[in-house]
């Protein structure tokens, strides 16, 4: 039985072409890394790593529990998974990320301006130069969440996240003293 489509030999050989094709690009795009909570919360090490992110959220003290005010509205949250892997492509760890649903957020009320700082690539190569010219050392330094302790201005609210809604506080939301990724 030949395959919907095809009427010769040739169409055959295209058809099973196009389908070798198609699946070794998606065996490139395919991930492993979880894409919903309630298929990352089924595996201890994605548990463990989001685990790591509420304690890291807690001890920077970035929201409270809150009442949400009369005509506000909480933005969403969602959890964001990566596998790190080191050059020899083997797994470092685990990445678990809350990330604010910031498309949701509308200026002037939840928002003034948008700023993200970065270092411009010019900025780095001036330093390794001149860090080269002096014989300096260089040391590299991750700093996972550099931009989130910066306290905020506005009064912004997002809903408690997934797997973590403290129990007999459910109607509650967290009014944001910093940021989270995904705000503008």
């Amino acid at each position: 039985m030949r395959p919907r489509g095809t009427r010769s030999l040739e169409d055959l050989y295209e058809y099973t072409e196009q389908m070798e094709e198609d699946l070794t690009l998606y065996c490139l795009l395919m991930t492993s890394d979880p894409v919903s909570f309630e298929e990352a919360n089924q595996e201890g090490k994605w548990r463990s790593a989001m685990d790591d992110e509420i304690r890291s959220i807690e001890k920077n003290k970035t929201w409270e529990l809150t009442n949400l005010p009369k005509g506000r509205k909480a933005i969403g949250v969602k959890w964001v998974y990566k596998t790190k892997r080191n050059a020899k492509g083997e797994v470092q760890r685990y990445k678990a990320r809350l990330v604010a649903k910031g498309y949701k957020q509308k200026e002037g009320v939840d928002y003034g301006e948008v700023f993200a700082p970065v270092a411009r690539l010019e900025t780095i190569r001036l330093l390794i130069s001149l860090a080269a010219q002096k014989s300096w050392k260089i040391y590299q330094l991750d700093v996972k969440s550099a931009f989130l302790n910066g306290f905020l201005e506005e009064e912004i609210y997002v809903e408690q996240p997934p797997g973590y809604v403290k129990k007999g506080k459910e109607d509650k939301v967290c009014r944001l003293k910093k940021a989270l990724y995904g705000l503008k």
